[in-house]
Parts: C-alpha cells; structure tokens; sequence
C-alpha cells in the first residue's frame, strides 16, 4: 500500500505542446506513444494543424507521469516523422492557459473571486447557464472544483492550452 501512494505521489501532470504536419496516423501514432508506455491521456486538443506546414499547427497532450517518464515520452514523440517540436510544460506553469464550459445550475455562483481567472455567461435559461472559464490552469480547476463541491456542476469540458 505504501508503494502505490510514493508512486502516485511522484507523478506530476504535464501538458505537451506538439507541432505536427497533418498526416494520416500522426494523432494516432502520437497517443501510441503514451498508451505503449502505460500512460492514459487525460485531453487531446489540436488546432491549425496543416498538410504542409507547421506554423500554427499543435496538438496538446495533458497526462499525469513522473518526470522521468515525462522525458521518455518527449524523446519518443520527437522521433515520429510527422512531429517537428515536443514542448513540454508542467501543468501548473504560468505560460499555460485553461478554458472550460461547465453547465451549472441556474442558481450557481462563485461565492469569491478567484485571481486569474475570467467568467463568462454563454448562455442561461430557467434550469441551467452555460459558462466560459478561462485563465490559469489551476484558477480554472479550482472554481470547477468549487462548483461540483457546492452541487452546482452538471457538466464541464475542459483543456489546457499555451498563450
């Protein structure tokens, strides 16, 4: 039993930032990568990807590992063809951003301002409103951590993301 907590204890949770061609099998190949190594992905995000360049094209991997695994993924990742830039970040690291729409009910409400972090409705009805968090990584969790807390939370959606 205690060797399962040190163990857990010294994972972290990472967030790599990959620029890739959009090839056929790159997203694929990618999370191989993870899943051969015994590491779940907790969210995939992938933006501006392009057949022929990699100017704006990412694809984000948020996971939990140690940090020296965190390194044998980097290294692997960098060695697929279609893969040109490993990024990795911890999850708590300033530069990285947060955006979530959580479903809440219509009474919800912060009952405090949280530093970093920017709320905004989408929409509300009778029964539920739609939220847009956005802001630090850990800003973001603490309020939807709040909400689900308070039974206010009935859905949410969200990822890490670099500014």
């Amino acid at each position: 039993m205690d060797n399962l907590a040190t163990y857990s204890d010294a994972q972290q949770r990472w967030v790599f930032v990959v620029r890739a061609l959009n090839r056929p099998g790159t997203v694929t190949a990618a999370a191989a990568v993870f899943s051969n190594r015994g590491v779940s992905l907790e969210g995939i995000l992938g933006s501006g990807i392009d057949t022929m360049s990699v100017e704006d094209g990412r694809l984000l991997f948020r996971f939990r590992s140690t940090e020296r695994k965190q390194d044998l993924l980097k290294r692997s990742l960098e060695r697929l063809p279609s893969i040109f830039q490993v990024d990795a970040y911890a999850y708590e690291d300033p530069r990285l951003r947060a955006i979530a729409v959580a479903k809440l009910t219509a009474d919800a409400k912060l009952s405090h301002d949280l530093e970093d972090l920017s709320i905004e409705t989408i929409s509300r009805s009778s029964s539920s409103a739609f939220l847009l968090l956005s802001g630090g990584t850990m800003a973001v969790e603490d309020a939807i951590a709040y909400f689900r807390q308070q039974q206010q939370l009935e859905d949410v959606v969200m990822s890490a993301i670099t500014v």
